[in-house]
């Protein structure tokens, strides 16, 4: 693929300065053929970061949703404002209801929220692509679809339930992510990785056929994993001997203080609005 690949991280947790932060997830990417929106965050940094990051969301060519989250699906009546040619590409399950049910507060609904689910139905059902299976955008770009789940210990990262008392659990099967098949091998690009990470990686190296790890960025969903899980999940990540990690939006600041110390400054990069990586 050659130097053909770049992602620009337009939402995220952390941001510098001149940039907008929130709670969220997006990325746009530049590839030979095409222009990518991976997410669109939760509220305002889309349009605050695209606009100063140069970014001109009118033309990409494709919209993926990494999962149905109200802090990646959030800006997509926003989004369609500014294009309206995009066709956009989700698991199955991407509008159901979903909630947050912690014990000892109340349910949260963390679904898509009521606006974006409107705005997705006015679109033609031509531009709406299902992916139920790995697919490929180009022949070095790919999505994977649902992620089979076969590391138990890796769970979905939090009190995910389909309703608000906590009877039926949200394996969050729309969680999907992308990658990237460069000369240096894989980039891999995460939306919340509620698939997890090991889960995620092992079967993009299967999909693909490529076993070198060029990088990973975006969410791991590590905020809320224990000492087991995380040093299960540094020592796949010190044995696929990346070049370099960036960890974003749900890794959490605790888990990727972790990973610094269990990889080194030299590999993991955490991540921020306006980071840009070239492959």
């Amino acid at each position: 693929m050659g130097k053909t690949v770049k992602i620009t991280v337009l939402v995220d947790n952390e941001a510098p300065e001149n940039l907008a932060k929130e709670h969220g997830f997006s990325a746009w990417i530049e590839t030979d053929e095409y222009r990518i929106l991976f997410d669109t965050g939760q509220l305002g940094a889309l349009l605050t970061n695209a606009e100063k990051l140069g970014v001109d969301l009118s033309t990409a060519d494709k919209l993926v949703f990494s999962h149905g989250h109200y802090d990646h699906t959030g800006q997509l009546p926003a989004f369609l404002e500014k294009n309206s040619k995009a066709h956009i590409y989700c698991c199955p399950q991407l509008r159901i209801g979903r909630y947050s049910c912690k014990i000892g507060t109340a349910p949260r609904f963390i679904g898509m929220p009521e606006a974006s689910i409107k705005a997705l139905a006015s679109i033609s059902a031509g531009r709406i692509h299902e992916t139920s299976c790995p697919r490929y955008l180009t022949t070095k770009v790919g999505m994977t679809g649902p992620v089979p789940r076969d590391v138990p210990l890796e769970d979905t990262g939090g009190p995910f339930f389909l309703d608000d008392h906590r009877g039926v659990d949200d394996l969050i099967e729309d969680d999907q992510s992308m990658w990237f098949e460069t000369d240096n091998g894989l980039l891999i690009l995460l939306g919340c990785c509620h698939a997890g990470l090991v889960n995620t990686v092992e079967y993009i190296r299967r999909i693909s056929g490529i076993q070198k790890i060029h990088g990973i960025i975006g969410g791991m969903h590590l905020v809320n994993a224990d000492e087991k899980r995380l040093n299960y999940t540094f020592e796949h990540l010190k044995a696929w001997n990346p070049d370099f990690l960036s960890p974003c939006h749900c890794t959490g600041q605790s888990a990727t203080a972790c990973m610094l110390e269990a990889i080194g400054s030299d590999i993991v990069k955490p991540g921020h609005a306006g980071l840009v990586i070239e492959a």
